[in-house]
Order: structure tokens, then C-alpha cells, then sequence
């Protein structure tokens, strides 16, 4: 063989990998009779036929527009069109041969491809073809490692990805083949397989080896950048024994030389397999690289050696580098960091491409990582001033200056990912371990992103003992409003919470083994695992599954206090914090089985936190770490339902603001936000996983409770029930949204009070001061405010039924600290008064004191309400719930063995989740039963007996009685029916 054999002139000109395996194809066609005219079924770039033909061939198809250009370019085709091969906008029986390579394995739909290239060609035209074979997928050397290891699995998700990333929609046997080419018309006249199990392998590892010559492309638009013999000399000798090597028995590729013999189908026949011999194909290969395959209607002499010289143009034409025009700056040289930005633009981009190509299905996947790609282009774009920018005062590190412990991120992404895939699979769930991980990879983030080497310049202060007794004080106080009568207030168990309950209940046996997952309506789990430990302890009460919520609520009290005296002062804090203590909106929210609390908590910690760092110089003492405590916040509300879907809409609120009024803060202050966010999606990653592979959980209860068409499609009916127009109509829905805490009735069923969800004086606190920070909004301590509320009320105006408080509760602790504001604005007009009369020496002291006193009031009149009133007159559950609470309270405390029926069909049932939750010794359809309406009995597996009714079906007590006459009949009464139901207990019959 010469050294410009077809094996070099693939490797100079395209990646190893896939140089091997075109020289392998390329060698067969010079022993194949291609009749004019030819057509090339996905030609792609024109690569392939460039290597092989010395004259353009008569045409060329593909649906893809970018390579078309490249084969326009190319000359190597006198027609081209993009087109779909199942709609090819060519004459019938025009040529008289084509050929596909390496083309119809991405073809989803085969079939009617097959079909238009037979209506396309001529009768006894033949159609050459090769694609991957059965064993490409069985050869994988990954999966067959993986097999080995016994990971039979990982073999299969190691397959599934490789033919992913290869855009294979079939790698199929050669019986297959023939039978589609039949159904099209074309009878097999001879095929084989190629490329051996080894080869294979060397094609698989050289996709990886293959990455630098992608980034050289997208740069330079050459694969190879040195294409010269000393250069490939390496890869020569590696891959030329799968070029030379004899065609075995199998092989992971095929070639099939098909011939149209009708233009509809024919009998499936598949002759035996007739392999080339290597020297048959040798006798046919060009002693000239400039000569190529020929069609039978082309000569030799003059018409010969001018095809020649154009194939030669042609092939010269992909080695020009076409030079950039000027930078209108000049640029760094030698500058690694932006280089690899770019390098990691181009992969981010190449992924996604690849993406969008293999799954049409899925197109978001791709995009988000080009999203990806285009935001790392854009770093390095402004890295390099390659647009104009206004100098600041900050770059980039280059990769020598970030420092070592920085690289403990990767690291902690890694073991994040770790605990996600710990509980991806079902069945296969470790929790404990993934959640060990996961908090591991948190204190390595937090430890990578700190700076801990900045030098403290001034001595660590002790809080006041004043702000120490101050905080325990409120933290005591709020606490014991939380949890005195917490089982009997509210006064039934809600269905939410006997629903949320079961969900911990199943965490605690098993169940539920995913941290990282979702619950009950869409509910992140996490939060529920640490209602597990109560539950676990006190076994499934009222007050277990409701213990872990006035913590929490007690918490934020105490955060309302120590956050807002930093942001909004020491008076309006505190006045905040009391008004937030004895608040009932707060409070009754504190006291329930539901994971809304947490909501207020994690965004008062993200947003309070953020505003404390914004207002200090970005080198002030622990400015890191307060960054880091904010983003670690942020990371946590992920796994809050709420706060989860609201917060990305508040933080671009706050940017925007930041933008508008505060850029050069947000410029000094860039890489600690940047550290805040990276830790941030170091904390959220499991579940932001989760959520991208269970696409439709996170939207699942907007897409129920949405006012839109798509969705419930409410703003369209009520807009035609009541004859307005839709923006009337959403009008009307916001006002009501906004209405929520002053003057609309609640929604809900987990509250609905009959009152506004803020008393008259705080709500009047609250209005004063949303209007005195919709003032001050360039600050940011009160646009977050003015934010959070904001965000909160139309997110609430979008959806259903509103108002609804439990969808609320989320901005409660901002309500209080606006009133705080409200009430301190008012405390310091009336003070400056007093002084302007010249008795303000001692005003001050009495001015706190009678705003104290108010807070005290007002906190103390809502507790009132709430412990007093609120029991009397509400419309809190309805008469399901409440009747299930007392059936269930009623049979926890019968002593011996009890069968329970349940009179209630058609309209309550013995799966209503309280039952299920509080009557774990009386399991349905056990102990536990339905009685139809026509009255048949289950047997009793004990020798006591409770029979429900249900006042609309209380007359069958007379059947029950007289069966067993040794009974007492007890009436039970309730806020939603007197008799609420009716208890018939027979002991021991």
C-alpha cells in the first residue's frame, strides 16, 4: 500500500474513530458499480463522497441545513436539497443508483425513508447502505465491564447512553434490514458484516479521545490541526490492524447491497452472507489518491484527470483557516482560565446539540445546556472585552490564582450528585447514606467557598444582654402559644395533616425512601423526614404530627427579632416580633401538621441575610460567611413547596431592582452573591435533579390550580359566565388577592377564620408601613418587603380560589415586620413632636413604652381571638373531617378488641385519611368496615362492636339494635351537625 492509502486520508482529515471506520466503508465502494445518476441518501457534509468519488455526484439530500452548506461549498454535488428522506423533491424512477452510509440507524421511522428511495430510483438500480449491526450494542466494551462487575443495570443505562450520544434509533440484525427492504420493493443481493469486537472497542474509547479534535473544529473549522504523517504516525500504527484486518462471521456494522425489483413490497429473502475478500477489495483500491470511485457512465483520458484535479480542489478547500476579522480591543495572550471557558462552552453546546438530535421528544434538556454554553460564552466574552463594558474593579481569577481549597466545589457537586443517585432508583433507595453525603457535600462547599484567611480586625462582640434576654424572651413566649393545646386547637385534625401524616408514617416504615423526592400533592419530602422523629416517639397522635410546627414558628419569631434589628431597627424589630408572636394568621398556621411554616422562615433567612451583606462594605468581617448563611437558605427553601416556586420570582425582582438602583453595590459585592449561589445549588441540587427527571411533579399543582387556558381554564369560563372581558375578570381575582389580609374572606379549608387574616389594628399597621417602603423602595432592606408581598399576592391572584391562606402564610412574617415599621413611623412622628415642644428629654423612654404596650395589645387580642373565638365560630375543615376526627378520637379510647362499620357510603369512607392515620389498630376493610347502603355486614373478627351512622343513613339503627340488643346508643354532636353522627357500641357479644 502507498502511505496516502485510504486509512491516512481519513485520519488527516477527520477523528480517528471515525477515520478507522469511513477508510473500512470507503474500501468497499471502489469494488461496488455505482451507475449514473447517483444519489446520496444524507449526505451530509460531503465528507464521505469526497474521499471516495473524483466527480461530483448527481445529488444530494439531507434535512439538516448547516452541513448542507458545507457540501455546497464542497462542489461534490451538482444538486442538493434539504429535505426529509421520506419527502425527497425528486423525480420517480430518476437514478439509476444510490447509496446511504452510516445514515439510516438515526432514522426513527424507517420505513417510509426506505420507500421514497424506491420510488426515486429505477427498476434493478441498486442501493448500497451500511449501518451499525446488532452487535454494536451487545460488543460495548463499557457495558460489557460493567457486566463483569455484575452491574447489570449500569450495562444497560451505559448502552442506552452510548447509542444516545451516537443518535442510534436502530442497530438491528441483518433479517430486519431485509424484511424493511422488502416491504419498499428492494430483494438483498449480498451483505456482510465488518468491524471486529476489538475495533469496536478502539471506535468507543476514541469517542473520548476524540474531544480535543471536536474543540479544534468548533475554533478552527479542521478537525485535525496537524495532518502530517510524523503526527499521526501514533494513531497509524493503533488503528491499522482494524483496517487490515479479514472480515469475520460477525461484526458490530453491516453492509447490504439491496436492488429495487417493484415498487411496492416483495417476499422477504435474505441470501447468505458473501463478504469481500481483502484482496478482492485491494485489487480494486486507486494506486493514485486522486483516483475515486467512478460511475459507469463516466470515461477515463481527459474527463478522468479533470475529475481528478476537482477532487483534489475540493479536498484542499477543508484545510484553509479562514482569519478572524480584527478585534476592535486587543486581547490578553496566554490566558488559560477564558481558553477553557470556551473549551467548556463548546462541550456544554456539543452536549446539547447532541440532545436536541437523539430526543425531539425531550427539546429542553438541550437547551438548558445551551443556555449553559451561551452564559460561559458570554464570561468569556467579557472576560476578554470583547463587547464594551464599564471598567469595574473585578476580574476573573486565572486558574493559578483561584486557590486550592476552592476546588473542594467540585468535590462537594460530586457528593451531592451522589446522594441524588443514591435515591434515584426505586427499590434501590439508601436515604441515611444519601443524606449523609449530601450534608457532607454542604460543609465542603461552605469550606470551599468561605474565606477564612481574611484577617479579623476586630474583636468578636458579644450580643447585648438586654438583646440575649430580649431574644429568649420572645422565642419562650411564642413557643408556649404554640404548643398549649396544641391536639385539641384546632380541634380536629385536618385532612392535609392526617394526609401529610400518613406520608411520615410511611418514611418511618419505608415506605417513602427518597429525602430528595416528592410526596402527598407534589410536597417535597425532605421537611417530612423531620416530622418523622415526633411521630416515631409519640406514636400517630395529633400532637406528633403537629410538634414539629411551633418550632418552627417560634423560630421565625425569634428571626423577625434578631434580623430586623440589623435592617429596620431595634423598635420596629420588636414591635414586629410581638405582633408576629400573637398573631393568629402566624400562630394558627404554627399549630398545624402542614410544612407551610417553614415557607416564611427560609425566605426571611435568604432575603434578611442578603440585606444585611448589602449593606455592609464587601471586606467587612464575616461578609463571606453571612453570604454563605443567605445562600445556604436559599439552597434549603428548594425543598419547601412554596418558597420553592415563589422565591425565583422574588430574586429576579430583587435583581432588577438591584440593577436599577444599585449596581455598584451589586458589582463590590458580585463574588459573594456568586458564592452565596454556588452553595446555594450545591444544598438544592438532589431535588433540582429529581425535578428534571420527573419533568411534570414541580409545575403538577400549577397546572391544577391554574386560572389559564392549559390549565383549569377558569379566567376563560368566568369570563364568558359573567359576559366581562378576561382582564375584567383578572382584575377582579387580584383585588380579592390582594384584599387577602384585610378584607377578604379566607378560602381555605385549613383556616378560614370568618375574620380578616389581620386583625384591625394591624392591618392598619401594615398598610402604613407597605406604603412608607414602596417609598423608600431604592433600599433594599425595604423593596424585599414590598417584594415578598408582592410576589405573594399575585401568585396567589394566578391560581384558584383565591383567597387561600395556607398559600399565604408565606409572607405572614413580612406583614408583621411592615406593621412594625408601620407602628415605629408613628412612634418617631410623635416623638419628634414632643421634642419640637420641648419636653422630648424624657419622651423617648415613654414613647417605646406606650408602643410596647400597643404591640402587647394588639398581640394579645389576636391570641384572645384565636384561643377563645376561633374554636366558636369558624368554617375550618367541614363535616367529613370533623366527623372522622371524633370517630377516630372515640375508637383510641375503647379498651379490648373492637370491630368498627362505618354507615357512611356514599359520603364518607373508611380510607378518609384521618382514619387511615390516627386508627392504625383499625385498618380498612380489616377491622374497620363500609357498610352499603344495603346493609350486609362484614363478620366481626372481635367480640366488640361500634357502629357508625351518619345522619342520613341513622334509620338502619333500628336493623342493628334489633340484632344485637345488648348495645348503647351514644349521640355525638359538632360544629357541623347536631347529631354529628351517631355511635351504637356492643361489648361482648
Amino acid at each position: 500500500m502507498t502511505s496516502d492509502d485510504l486509512l491516512q486520508r481519513q485520519l488527516k482529515s477527520i477523528p480517528a474513530f471515525r477515520a478507522v471506520l469511513r477508510a473500512v466503508e470507503a474500501r468497499f465502494y471502489y469494488s461496488i458499480d455505482l451507475p449514473r445518476p447517483i444519489l446520496d441518501v444524507g449526505c451530509g457534509d460531503g465528507h464521505f463522497s469526497q474521499m471516495i468519488f473524483n466527480e461530483p455526484v448527481d445529488a444530494g439530500i439531507d434535512p439538516w441545513w448547516n452541513p448542507l452548506q458545507k457540501s455546497l461549498h464542497s462542489g461534490m454535488y451538482r444538486v442538493l436539497a434539504q429535505a426529509m428522506g421520506d419527502k425527497m423533491p425528486l423525480p420517480d424512477n430518476h437514478f439509476a443508483s444510490a447509496f446511504s452510509n452510516s445514515v439510516l440507524e438515526h432514522i426513527p421511522d424507517i420505513q417510509p425513508v426506505l420507500r421514497d428511495v424506491s420510488r426515486v430510483l429505477r427498476p434493478d438500480a441498486p442501493f448500497v447502505m451500511t449501518m451499525p449491526s446488532q452487535y454494536f450494542t451487545e460488543w460495548l466494551g463499557g457495558a460489557e465491564t460493567f457486566e463483569r462487575l455484575g452491574l447489570s443495570g449500569m450495562a444497560g443505562q451505559y448502552r442506552r447512553f452510548f447509542n444516545g450520544i451516537s443518535r442510534h434509533a436502530h442497530t438491528v440484525a441483518p433479517e430486519v434490514w431485509a424484511e424493511w427492504l422488502a416491504n419498499a420493493g428492494f430483494a438483498v443481493e449480498r451483505w456482510q458484516y465488518y468491524f471486529s469486537k476489538s475495533a469496536l472497542h478502539a471506535l468507543e474509547v476514541g469517542h473520548a479521545t476524540g474531544l480535543p479534535s471536536a474543540f479544534a473544529h468548533a475554533l478552527t473549522g479542521r478537525w485535525i490541526l496537524a495532518p502530517w504523517d510524523s503526527n499521526l504516525k501514533p494513531t497509524e500504527k493503533w488503528l491499522r490492524p482494524y483496517y487490515e484486518e479479514p472480515f469475520g462471521e460477525t461484526g458490530a456494522y453491516l453492509l447490504i447491497i439491496a436492488r429495487k425489483k417493484a415498487d411496492g413490497p416483495i417476499p422477504v429473502a435474505l441470501p447468505e452472507a458473501r463478504p469481500f475478500s481483502l484482496a478482492e477489495l485491494e485489487a480494486n483500491l486507486p494506486r493514485d489518491e486522486d483516483e475515486g470511485v467512478r460511475g459507469e457512465e463516466v470515461g477515463g483520458g481527459e474527463a478522468g484527470e479533470q475529475g481528478s484535479g476537482e477532487a483534489e480542489d475540493v479536498r484542499n478547500t477543508q484545510y484553509e483557516i479562514r482569519q478572524p476579522p480584527p478585534k476592535p480591543r486587543s486581547t490578553k495572550a496566554g490566558d488559560p482560565f477564558s481558553i477553557g471557558l470556551v473549551i467548556l462552552s463548546l462541550l456544554a453546546a456539543l452536549f446539547g446539540q447532541a440532545i436536541l438530535s437523539g430526543n425531539a421528544n425531550d427539546p429542553m434538556r438541550g437547551v438548558r445546556w445551551y443556555a449553559f454554553s451561551i452564559f460561559l460564552l458570554f464570561a468569556a466574552a467579557w472576560r476578554k472585552r470583547l463587547f464594551n463594558r464599564p471598567d469595574i474593579h473585578w476580574r476573573l481569577p486565572r486558574l493559578g490564582q483561584i486557590r486550592q481549597r476552592r476546588w473542594l466545589i467540585v468535590l462537594a457537586l460530586l457528593l451531592s450528585w451522589i446522594g441524588f443517585r443514591l435515591t434515584a432508583v426505586p427499590g434501590s433507595e439508601r436515604p441515611f447514606l444519601s443524606l449523609l453525603l449530601w450534608l457532607a457535600a454542604i460543609a465542603l462547599a461552605w469550606a470551599a467557598l468561605d474565606n477564612p484567611y481574611v484577617i479579623r480586625n476586630t474583636q468578636y462582640a458579644r450580643p447585648a444582654a438586654l438583646t440575649l434576654g430580649i431574644t429568649a424572651a420572645l422565642f419562650l413566649a411564642a413557643l408556649l402559644l404554640r404548643y398549649v393545646n396544641l391536639s385539641d386547637n384546632p380541634f380536629m385534625l385536618n385532612g392535609i395533616e392526617a394526609s401529610l401524616g400518613l406520608e411520615v408514617v410511611h418514611i418511618n416504615d419505608g415506605l417513602i425512601r427518597n429525602p430528595f423526592g416528592a410526596a402527598w400533592l407534589s410536597n417535597p419530602a425532605l421537611l417530612l423526614y423531620g416530622m418523622a422523629l415526633p411521630i416515631r416517639l409519640f406514636g400517630r397522635t395529633i400532637f406528633a404530627v403537629r410538634f414539629l410546627s411551633p418550632l418552627i414558628g417560634a423560630a421565625t419569631v425569634t428571626a423577625v427579632w434578631l434580623l430586623g434589628k440589623r435592617l429596620w431597627g431595634r423598635d420596629a424589630a420588636l414591635l414586629a416580633a410581638i405582633l408576629l408572636a400573637g398573631g393568629y394568621f402566624h400562630l394558627h398556621y404554627s399549630r398545624m401538621g402542614m410544612t407551610n411554616i417553614w415557607d416564611g422562615l427560609l425566605i426571611l433567612l435568604t432575603l434578611g441575610l442578603a440585606a444585611i451583606a448589602w449593606q455592609r462594605p464587601p471586606d467587612a468581617p464575616h461578609q463571606r460567611a453571612l453570604w454563605l448563611a443567605a445562600g445556604l437558605a436559599l439552597g434549603f427553601s428548594a425543598y419547601a413547596y412554596t418558597a420553592s416556586h415563589l422565591l425565583p420570582g422574588m430574586l429576579t425582582a430583587v435583581l432588577l431592582l438591584w440593577l436599577l438602583f444599585d449596581r455598584d453595590v451589586l458589582r463590590a459585592q458580585a463574588r459573594h452573591l456568586m458564592a452565596a449561589l454556588g452553595l446555594a445549588f450545591v444544598v438544592a441540587l438532589p431535588i433540582l435533579l429529581f425535578y428534571q427527571t420527573h419533568p411534570g411533579v414541580f409545575t403538577e399543582r400549577w397546572q391544577a390550580l391554574g386560572i389559564f387556558a392549559g390549565q383549569t381554564g377558569w379566567l376563560d369560563a368566568e369570563a364568558a359566565r359573567t359576559g366581562q372581558t378576561q382582564w375584567q375578570v383578572f382584575q377582579q381575582q387580584l383585588w380579592q388577592s390582594v384584599l387577602a389580609f384585610n378584607g377578604s374572606a379566607d378560602k381555605s379549608p385549613a383556616f378560614r377564620p370568618l375574620v380578616p387574616l389581620l386583625s384591625l389594628g394591624t392591618a392598619v399597621l401594615y398598610i402604613f408601613g407597605l406604603a412608607l417602603s414602596i417609598f423608600r423602595l431604592r433600599q433594599f432592606r425595604y423593596s424585599l418587603l414590598v417584594v415578598w408581598v408582592g410576589v405573594t399576592v399575585l401568585a396567589s391572584a394566578l391560581l384558584t380560589d383565591t383567597p387561600q391562606s395556607h398559600r399565604l402564610v408565606i409572607a405572614a412574617p413580612a406583614l408583621a415586620i411592615l406593621a412594625g415599621i408601620g407602628l415605629a413611623e408613628i412612634g418617631r412622628l410623635a416623638l419628634s413632636g414632643l421634642e419640637g415642644d420641648g419636653s422630648g428629654k424624657m419622651a423617648g423612654g415613654w414613647v417605646t413604652a406606650v408602643l410596647l404596650t400597643l404591640a402587647l395589645l394588639f398581640a394579645a387580642n389576636d391570641a384572645a381571638y384565636y384561643f377563645r373565638q376561633f374554636p366558636q365560630a369558624n368554617q375550618y375543615g367541614d363535616r367529613n373531617t370533623e366527623a372522622a376526627d371524633k370517630m377516630s378520637r372515640l375508637l383510641r379510647e375503647l379498651d379490648g378488641g373492637w370491630t368498627a362499620y362505618l354507615y357512611g357510603p356514599p359520603i364518607l369512607y373508611n380510607d378518609f385519611p384521618t382514619f387511615a392515620y390516627l386508627l392504625p389498630n383499625f385498618p380498612a376493610d380489616v377491622n374497620f368496615f363500609d357498610v352499603a347502603e344495603d346493609g350486609v355486614l362484614p363478620p366481626a373478627s372481635t367480640p366488640n362492636m361500634a357502629f357508625f351512622y351518619l345522619p342520613e343513613r341513622v334509620e338502619e339503627l333500628a336493623d342493628t339494635q334489633a340484632r344485637f340488643d345488648n348495645g348503647r346508643v351514644q349521640t355525638v354532636n359538632g360544629q357541623y351537625g347536631a347529631p354529628l353522627f351517631t355511635v351504637y357500641l356492643v361489648e361482648g357479644n
